[in-house]
């Protein structure tokens, strides 16, 4: 019988060696490789923290990420532009943060159920099937939809899709509006701050009456983009020609909304144009391609430029005339802090907990709690910081002058303006009645005064002294017609009395 020695070598060990670590770096991240694509399958393997699908064009991934402040630990799962974890462009469990890295993404190959679990239950069920099924797919599409369907549909039916339910991004395909057939409503909705993606103040809709983008802040209108005009724009959002936007606007019997397209947007990085809108935290709508903003900043106090709206809150203690909410460089002397640490509470809450309170003079430009939530108020005295190292709040600025005082200068500067025109009217008309009195004084002058010895020369010359105009002296008319005598009077016209003239040629033959 033979036998069969192993003979290990210093030299082979350490190869042996190596190998082991290969392969258990291979198995330990053979979850991440393994979930490379871009679909789930009803009854496959599940997305864990440690995997993630990718599009094919391998511009948005799909995973569970970490938001917040640094002392969170909170994991949501996300759609990524390009691997910026940090803002999402879509968040499936936005107010229910998972605290630990147990979050799954998965179907059910039993119930047909596309759901995310954790280590303390199910969190979201996006779909449950009516009908046993076994060919349920989940796909992450070049566009950024994550759209779940049934395999066994010829027509590859969409169960559900991410596009039906956005959060703070709006891409080119997606849609804003109503389904009429499920009452189903798509808008954006901001975060609560900067840091928490939980719903936050403001939101952006189609309001199909008016055919234009509205943001509402708390469900009053905070900023219009007016009417879509037939040029393909709008009154206040003016896109740059260079991203040739194309909107769509489709009312029907099934739904009504509006749509975008970007012809240079062919799904491309970034720095080629790819486009997104995103509405920001303090209710400002940027266009990430090119850096327009709208809202947000511009529409606080009582700008209506670029499409902001006023606010309807005005208490007594305040007047558009004399208060302004702005953001500026100040420093802060005698104040009383007031902290609100609501978590609820975002930035434009505090702006208006402010405006409302009559000893409010500002408040911090971020939130009182690590998530920049909460409210920070001052009570007290602001002064200007020269140096501009201090920190900046949002602070209710009032003028030098009494809101009554420039009420009273606007009423004299119109009584002002109202005399000056009347008088210069008045002016006017006695100048026109003096020039028409001078005109007809000379003109009669003329008639009255010209020189009897002359009638002769004048009759002769056939009255036109050197122009078109026959002029004749009142005597060389008496003469010519017996003093407009009844004898010489050959009827009546129009214009008055015609009569019959005798030269004094003819005069002298009579006599």
């Amino acid at each position: 019988m033979s036998k069969f020695f192993w003979v290990f070598s210093p030299m082979a060990s350490r190869s042996i060696l190596s190998c082991k670590i290969l392969l258990i770096i291979l198995v330990c991240f053979c979850p991440t490789f393994s979930l490379a694509a871009d679909t789930l399958y009803q009854g496959g393997e599940a997305l864990r923290f440690s995997s993630r699908l990718v599009s094919k064009n391998k511009l948005f991934t799909l995973e569970f990420v970490r938001l917040g402040s640094a002392e969170s630990n909170a994991s949501y799962l996300g759609i990524c532009y390009q691997n910026d974890i940090g803002h999402p462009i879509w968040i499936a469990n936005r107010d229910k943060p998972i605290a630990d890295d147990s979050g799954v993404l998965e179907i059910d190959g039993d119930s047909g159920t596309m759901k995310v679990t954790y280590s303390g239950g199910d969190l979201v069920d996006f779909y449950s099937s009516q009908s046993p099924t076994s060919k349920l797919t989940a796909t992450l599409e070049d566009s950024g939809n994550f759209v779940l369907k049934d395999a066994n549909s010829r027509s590859d039916r969409i169960l559900w899709q991410s596009f039906d339910d956005p959060t703070d991004t709006f891409l080119p395909g997606m849609k804003l509006g109503i389904n009429h057939r499920t009452g189903h409503t798509r808008s954006l909705t901001s975060w609560m701050s900067d840091l928490v993606p939980a719903p936050g103040a403001f939101t952006l809709e189609w309001e199909r009456e008016g055919q234009e983008l509205v943001i509402k802040r708390r469900a009053e209108i905070y900023w219009r983009s007016g009417p879509l005009t037939s040029n393909g724009s709008f009154e206040a959002y003016r896109l740059n020609s260079g991203l040739d936007y194309s909107f769509l606007n489709v009312s029907n019997i099934e739904e009504d909304y509006f749509m975008f397209t970007a012809a240079r947007n062919k799904l491309t990085p970034p720095e080629t144009g790819f486009s997104k809108w995103l509405l920001q935290f303090d209710g400002e709508l940027e266009e990430q391609s090119d850096g327009q903003r709208f809202g947000g900043k511009l529409c606080d106090g009582n700008n209506i430029d670029k499409g902001c709206v006023k606010w309807d809150i005005e208490p007594t203690c305040r007047s558009r005339d004399r208060y302004e909410l702005r953001e500026c460089d100040f420093l802060v002397e005698g104040v009383q802090l007031i902290y609100n640490n609501n978590a609820s509470l975002s930035i434009s809450d505090c702006k208006e907990i402010c405006w409302k309170d009559c000893l409010c003079v500002g408040i911090n430009i971020e939130g009182v709690n690590a998530n920049h939530t909460g409210c920070t108020l001052w009570h007290g005295n602001l002064k200007k910081d020269l140096s501009a190292s201090s920190f900046q709040y949002f602070v209710i600025v009032q003028d030098t002058q009494p809101a009554a005082v420039k009420s009273g200068e606007r009423i004299w500067i119109w009584i002002v303006v109202s005399v000056a025109f009347v008088l210069l009217m008045a002016l006017a008309g006695i100048l026109w009645c003096r020039r028409r009195q001078r005109l007809r004084e000379k003109y009669l002058n003329e008639l009255m005064t010209l020189d009897a010895t002359n009638d002769t020369h004048e009759l002769e010359s056939d009255g036109n002294k050197g122009h078109n105009l026959k002029v004749y002296s009142v005597a060389t008319i008496m003469a010519a017609t017996n003093s407009l005598s009844a004898k010489n009077k050959l009827g009546q016209g129009g214009f008055g009395s015609v009569y019959k003239v005798v030269l004094k040629k003819e005069i002298q033959e009579m006599d």
